[in-house]
């Protein structure tokens, strides 16, 4: 009997575990993204700033700040705490702001500023949309290594998929085939009409 209550005991224990919600990754700025910094009624303090090749930014009032390698939470933490000791009664706004590679078939490829609040459907817009060309079925997610692949009729996941420091968004060029679809279909029904016009001519 004990023997049994253990095992039930253990794939209960296992069936918790799993139920339980994968791990959030934090958000860890890389070289070349920017903080936002948002003081209102101080001008001076406000602005994007960039994070250098050492990991450092370099804000106003307050100097340099290491903010890689680091959870973007612990960062943001500390920089209010410090301009909290310089001002006072005054709220400080820290966003991160992400540079986001948006390549191949859209109309504005390159590097592309994106809050938190962007999804990968934002940043295709920022980057002007799919040219002629673009391959709807085919943009592709690079992260860390791995390739996630998205169509525009996944709406809902363009539109809920959030982006982290690092990624690349990549719209396939379509197949010539797809390129030249009705180039083929308008000579192909020219070659018909053409045969059809003779056969009545006859």
């Amino acid at each position: 009997m004990r023997r049994y209550v253990s095992m039930f005991a253990l794939l209960l224990f296992a069936g918790v575990a799993g139920a339980q919600e994968p791990v959030v990754r934090p958000l860890l700025l890389r070289p070349g993204d920017l903080i936002r910094l948002e003081v209102p009624d101080v001008a001076d303090l406000s602005g994007e700033f960039t994070v250098a090749e050492d990991g450092s930014v370099l804000l106003p009032l307050i100097g340099s700040l290491i903010v890689t390698g680091r959870p973007f939470t612990d960062v943001s933490g500390d920089i209010v705490k410090s301009y909290a000791r310089e001002l006072i009664e005054t709220p400080v706004r820290v966003t991160p702001v992400l540079r986001i590679a948006v390549l191949g078939e859209v109309r504005q490829p390159g590097l592309v500023p994106a809050d938190p609040t962007y999804t990968l459907a934002d940043v295709l817009a920022a980057a002007g949309g799919l040219t002629p060309d673009g391959d709807a079925g085919r943009i592709t997610l690079l992260r860390d290594g791995e390739s996630l692949r998205f169509s525009l009729d996944d709406s809902g996941v363009l539109l809920s998929r959030r982006l982290m420091p690092g990624d690349q968004v990549v719209v396939a060029r379509r197949s010539w085939l797809g390129r030249n679809m009705n180039v083929l279909v308008g000579a192909a029904a020219s070659v018909v009409a053409a045969a059809v016009t003779s056969l009545i001519l006859r």
